[in-house]
């Protein structure tokens, strides 16, 4: 009995040092508090996460530049590729994916790596893409009116995933060709390396 008793205050002391307790703020943010009297975000990255591969976990800032709970998957570097119109052809060009969720898939284009590809008026695109087994896919994208970003097979279904997300998630090699509808002159490449993709997703959700 004896035994007993002294062993309980022992569990206490381990179960306090080594447990890590959740709490809400008073903004609403989800916190953990560690042992050492230091706390994270609950729903953040706070450390590298290793088989992201080429990919990283961002987060928006607001109006003052601090980082929001609303986060986005990216590629550690810009993705390097060429595109070709009716004034040049395989000039340099930049990419960079924004991915919210499965079902927002954008990509930024920077023509000559710095000029970002805009429209006055929304513009479709047709994709194709090749993994690395040789198979290929066609879809759709498009840049919104104002805007400077392309969207990859987007829906308002709220249930809808789009099929860029799907190849994401097999990973390997992805070749991908944007090809203006309207007039056909304009064409982007580039490649990008899914592996480790998935694993950026299900960290970030």
């Amino acid at each position: 009995m004896k035994k007993l008793i002294l062993l309980l205050p022992f569990i206490f002391i381990c179960s306090q040092v080594f447990s890590q307790i959740s709490v809400t703020t008073n903004s609403g943010d989800k916190v953990i508090l560690n042992s050492n009297g230091t706390w994270n975000y609950k729903n953040k990255i706070t450390t590298p996460i290793e088989g992201l591969g080429d990919w990283e976990v961002k987060y928006f800032v607001d109006e003052f530049g601090d980082p929001t709970n609303n986060g986005y998957i990216t590629t550690k570097e810009l993705i390097s590729g060429n595109f070709s119109n009716s004034a040049t052809n395989n000039a340099s060009l930049l990419a960079q994916f924004l991915i919210k969720d499965s079902a927002h898939v954008a990509l930024k284009l920077y023509e000559y790596e710095s000029n970002v590809v805009k429209a006055y008026s929304s513009k479709k695109y047709s994709v194709k893409i090749k993994d690395n087994k040789g198979e290929k896919y066609s879809m759709t994208c498009s840049i919104y009116k104002g805007g400077d970003r392309v969207y990859f097979d987007e829906s308002y279904n709220k249930n809808h995933i789009s099929k860029f997300h799907k190849l994401l998630i097999k990973g390997g090699n992805l070749t991908i060709v944007i090809t203006d509808t309207e007039y056909g002159l304009t064409t982007y490449k580039i490649t990008v390396n899914g592996d480790g993709y998935k694993n950026a997703f299900n960290t970030l959700y």
